[in-house]
């Protein structure tokens, strides 16, 4: 991973996060700075050695049940583009899955509304159902609004919505994924 995101049991990743809102400069910080993350090192490889554009990064996490499927990605969720100095067009982009489209994926994923099979899956008004539902009512109001869009899979994360780094695991078969690591918001 790259290191604005490696992340290890005895080692905290710089990036901090919270994957709620769109990527930008004024959310995606340098945890011990609190400061942005330069756009040069959003734009790049998040990985070492470069995942090329045409793959997929796989990421996952235990406290939710689908993976984040990291690929390039042209726009935000809200339609815009999100320049990067030094970049006008589609052809000038990275060759490479970068950092900004790894959080955009992650972003994306997470907003999705959840399926009735996903919110069945936790079981009828069981207490994973009741968790997650305060949080989704606690992401509401702190967002003064959102109710119509119902429950989103970000509410899994039961609050701690802030990205903190991802724990590189390496698998018997030579592959190796992604673990994400939340903290609180």
């Amino acid at each position: 991973m790259h290191p604005l995101f490696a992340s290890t049991r005895l080692h905290s990743a710089p990036i901090s996060y919270d994957v709620t809102y769109t990527p930008s400069s004024r959310t995606v910080l340098d945890r011990t700075r609190h400061t942005a993350v330069p756009t040069h090192t959003l734009s790049q490889p998040a990985t070492d050695p470069p995942t090329p554009a045409a793959s997929r990064l796989v990421l996952r996490s235990d406290k939710f049940p689908w993976p984040v499927i990291v690929g390039p990605s042209t726009s935000s969720p809200s339609g815009t583009s999100f320049y990067i100095a030094g970049s006008s067009n589609r052809s000038s982009r990275s060759p490479n899955i970068t950092n900004l489209d790894l959080l955009y994926s992650l972003h994306t994923t997470l907003l999705t509304r959840v399926t009735p099979q996903e919110w069945e899956a936790l079981g009828h008004g069981s207490r994973a159902q009741r968790k997650v539902t305060r949080a989704y009512e606690k992401r509401c109001a702190k967002m003064g609004g959102g109710w119509e869009g119902g429950v989103r899979r970000l509410d899994w994360l039961h609050g701690k919505t802030r990205l903190i780094g991802i724990e590189v695991e390496k698998h018997g078969n030579g592959h190796r994924t992604g673990k994400l690591v939340f903290g609180k918001a």
